[in-house]
């Protein structure tokens, strides 16, 4: 993944996002805008099943608008990330990697509105063979 790049509003935009059965509803400000970034396509195990394409926005830009209620979270081996999906439909919408600094989240591109995924420029992560996630040390 390319490093993390400060949050630019003047080189932003925002995404609304929805799952498969329209419970939860969000909306997401990425800097730089899909077009001039790639999108993470991981081969590890939960994000070959999954489907993840991801992208990695600071938490404070993400916003939940409905379906709290039916969030549900799911982690595994150290329990360091927190996977979070739509209980009703099963749509995994994003992850927590609960990180202090910095504050992002692993979110599914897939779940965007009126984004064309064939579009997107993706960066082919071999996760099955390796650990690290994000690349984050230049931000501490």
């Amino acid at each position: 993944m390319p490093p993390l790049t400060e949050f630019d509003p003047a080189n932003s935009q925002t995404y609304e996002a929805i799952c498969h059965c329209g419970a939860m509803q969000y909306s997401v400000t990425l800097s730089p805008p899909l077009t001039e970034q790639k999108v993470v396509s991981c081969n590890c195990s939960i994000c070959a099943r999954n489907g993840y394409l991801l992208v990695y926005p600071y938490r404070e830009n993400f916003n939940l608008k409905s379906g709290e209620d039916v969030l549900g979270s799911y982690s595994f081996g150290r329990k360091r990330i927190m996977h979070k999906f739509c209980s009703r439909c099963g749509s995994a919408v994003f992850f927590d990697p609960k990180l202090e600094s910095p504050d992002i989240l692993g979110v599914n591109v897939r779940m965007f509105k009126d984004v064309n995924l064939n579009e997107l420029e993706l960066n082919h992560i071999d996760g099955w063979n390796s650990s690290p996630f994000v690349d984050s040390e230049h931000l501490k």
